[in-house]
């Protein structure tokens, strides 16, 4: 929201980021209660799987958001060049 008004993006641009941001929430422990929970109680020899799922993703979500930061704050597109 904050950034909404950085830009002067205005109200209504930043409803919706607040809207979105809160449904992400909650959409984030519905998978986590009811998607999760109910495979892990049906299977419950899957959890290492599951966990490592998680943990790949926390890994591949950390290294993608320092590449962009890294990107920006040096100018440039964190978008791969095509070479040749």
């Amino acid at each position: 929201a904050a950034a909404m008004r950085r830009t002067g993006a205005g109200p209504a641009a930043e409803r919706f980021y607040v809207e979105h941001v809160e449904a992400d929430a909650v959409h984030e422990q519905v998978v986590r209660r009811e998607v999760i929970g109910g495979l892990l109680a049906d299977e419950p020899h899957l959890e290492p799987d599951v966990a490592f799922g998680a943990d790949a993703t926390v890994h591949l979500e950390n290294r993608l958001a320092s590449h962009l930061l890294k990107a920006w704050r040096n100018g440039r597109s964190a978008l791969r060049q095509r070479q040749g």
